[in-house]
């Protein structure tokens, strides 16, 4: 069941192109320490249980789409299928985060990430 709601870069990629709305999810183990300089443009960065607790304020009008920082996609696959189960259309992208950056896909620079660099004189 949870294999279904997996998608590739590509696919995600013809979504973006036709301008279907899409709402993303940056999924991220509780206490990580984000290190890129880049993210999922416009996501919305949480952990599991965060996204859990705001079920409500999640849109219902547009699919959303979990990318997970943590290795593998199991994590993502499983929120995907929760937030199914709570009425949400929802897919998880294979690969997460590194592919859709790897992809090309759009991103924005953390600010922390262009802080650091500003305080180090890059």
């Amino acid at each position: 069941m949870q294999r279904e709601l997996a998608v590739s870069v590509d696919w995600l990629w013809e979504r973006i192109k036709e301008g279907e709305p899409l709402f993303f999810i940056e999924l991220h183990h509780p206490g990580d320490v984000e290190l890129s300089v880049h993210k999922v443009r416009g996501a919305l960065v949480a952990n599991f249980d965060d996204v859990l607790r705001h079920l409500p304020e999640l849109p219902r009008d547009r699919l959303v789409v979990i990318c997970a920082t943590v290795p593998g996609d199991e994590p993502a696959l499983e929120l995907a299928l929760r937030l199914k189960e709570a009425g949400i259309e929802a897919r998880a992208l294979t690969g997460g985060v590194l592919e859709y950056l790897k992809a090309g896909l759009p991103a924005e620079e953390r600010l922390a990430a262009r802080e650091m660099t500003r305080n180090r004189g890059v």
